[in-house]
């Protein structure tokens, strides 16, 4: 039992900075290497692309991994605290379709607080849970003052259209072109959920930096067949790295 502890407490409170902030599916200062989900500059050749790109080809705690193997803890309370999610501002960054949103919203863990940067999506998802994959999955990309990364992980599954979603223009048929989006309560996408998936892991994409707090949600939000294809629609190609060895990391719930 000591020894579980002592693994629980490794993986619980990572002392790794990342450097850079994830950015829809992309870390600052990548934007000069040209990299891609396919092809000769696919996931498996990004660590071959620059030399600061190599964690991902070297990288011992890559994300994202298949959800399994689950060990059972007492995590602490999320406290999402996210007043100002009046105005958005949507852009296709080449590689996702990212929602940049105001300051001053956060989410707490453990007394430390994290501030929402942006949120962006993949499809299909990246993480699975016992190897299933879903239709997609949102990243809510958080940085404390330490410039340490917190990532919590919506999985979408197709069921009802949801209402929310619908709001922001990637999810429906009839976009306009101002990218400035009012009146989006996105904080009901996190409103009351405490169920979660915790480990450390790494940026997605691009420089692949390790050091990451993964959270991913265990209950996966419905949305509707057609709001999922008009964002693989609007982005055009899928956007998921596939699946990173969990190597000697435990994953907790």
């Amino acid at each position: 039992m000591e020894i579980i502890n002592t693994r629980i407490a490794a993986v619980l409170f990572p002392l790794v900075l990342v450097f850079g902030l994830y950015s829809g599916g992309a870390a600052a200062g990548s934007d000069e290497v040209h990299w891609d989900y396919e092809g000769e500059d696919g996931p498996e050749h990004w660590g071959e692309l620059d030399e600061a790109f190599s964690t991902c080809e070297n990288g011992k705690n890559q994300s994202p991994i298949d959800l399994v193997g689950i060990l059972e803890a007492e995590l602490p309370i999320l406290d999402f605290d996210y007043p100002n999610t009046g105005k958005l501002i949507e852009k296709n960054t080449g590689h996702a379709i990212q929602e940049d949103v105001q300051p001053g919203n956060h989410v707490r863990l453990k007394g430390n607080a994290y501030e929402l940067k942006q949120f962006h999506f993949h499809s299909p998802s990246e993480h699975t849970v016992n190897g299933q994959y879903f239709p997609m999955e949102v990243h809510f990309v958080h940085q404390n003052d330490k410039g340490e990364l917190l990532v919590v992980g919506l999985l979408f599954e197709e069921g009802e259209r949801n209402a929310l979603v619908d709001q922001l223009p990637s999810f429906r048929a009839e976009r306009g072109e101002d990218p400035l989006i009012e009146g989006v309560d996105y904080n009901e996408l996190v409103t009351g959920r405490q169920e979660y998936f915790y480990y450390n892991g790494s940026l997605t994409t691009p420089p692949c930096s390790e050091g990451v707090s993964w959270i991913v949600m265990q209950q996966p939000i419905e949305v509707s067949a057609d709001q999922i294809q008009h964002y693989r629609d609007l982005l055009g190609f899928t956007n998921n790295r596939p699946i990173q060895p969990i190597n000697a990391r435990v994953v907790l719930k």
